[in-house]
């Protein structure tokens, strides 16, 4: 069963914080050359509104769409936000 993390945990933030890339063609870590990976480093950052820690965003692609997830104790909370309309600078 997929767990969402506002629902679990309750609403977040989003932010980014860049990631160092690697290579002639800037791969995020856990990111394949063929650009697919289980788990993809990405520049997004979440803080739930109930927590003081900030916690990185990942990505699981290996087809065109991403599932993007966060890790809480070792468990995959999945996200329902799409990025671009809810990141924050």
């Amino acid at each position: 069963m997929v767990k969402y993390a506002d629902e679990v945990i309750g609403e977040y933030t989003l932010h980014r914080r860049p990631v160092p890339r690697r290579g002639m063609l800037q791969l995020a870590p856990g990111q394949g050359q063929d650009g697919y990976g289980r788990k993809i480093t990405t520049d997004i950052c979440l803080k739930f509104k109930s927590e003081k820690k900030e916690r990185r965003v990942y990505c699981c692609c290996f087809s065109n769409a991403g599932s993007n997830y966060i890790l809480v104790k070792g468990e995959a909370l999945y996200l329902k936000t799409h990025f671009q309309d809810e990141v924050l600078d």
